[in-house]
């Protein structure tokens, strides 16, 4: 490659040119280089489940998925030109895999070790959509939040207890 050295990305596996990289975390005196906002947050979220803890190699670097799928309810339906940038914005997060929208649903399937489903809100909403605001839906949310939090957790800190 031209004797350029590639650096891998933690989250994503992706090769990048370390020189134009602007995301970069230092953590005991190691570089880490990332392509994108997004993975530095997962990153910095749960960096365990990216460089692994001693004796415990981190599920990442086994090519581990931890694949999800959701259906998250907007406050109106959609217009198609709505639905395409929706659909165009999220398929170009990283860890995204499948997206549809139906009516006031969007489908999504995705690696929770590269997104969560509330970088995926946060995404609707930067289009301008509002997600469903009842409170069934923001129950149903809050609990999902948690319960990826919590397998997280559970994956970064493997043979750990854990009290929420």
């Amino acid at each position: 490659m031209n004797g350029i050295e590639m650096v891998q990305d933690p989250v994503c596996l992706m090769s990048i040119d370390p020189k134009l990289v602007a995301n970069t975390i230092m953590h005991n005196g190691k570089t880490y280089y990332f392509c994108s906002d997004q993975c530095r947050n997962r990153f910095e979220a749960n960096l365990h489940l990216y460089i692994g803890l001693p004796g415990h190699p981190a599920p990442k670097q086994h090519g581990h998925e931890v694949i999800k799928k959701r259906s998250l309810k907007l406050k109106r339906p959609l217009t198609e030109n709505q639905s395409s940038v929706i659909v165009t914005d999220l398929e170009n997060m990283m860890g995204i895999k499948n997206v549809h929208v139906e009516a006031g649903c969007i489908y999504i399937t995705y690696d929770l070790l590269q997104a969560t489903v509330e970088q995926i809100e946060m995404t609707i909403v930067k289009t301008g959509e509002k997600l469903g605001s009842g409170l069934a839906e923001n129950l149903k949310r809050a609990f999902i939040h948690y319960l990826e939090e919590t397998e997280l957790e559970n994956l970064e800190n493997p043979g750990q207890e854990h009290s929420h």
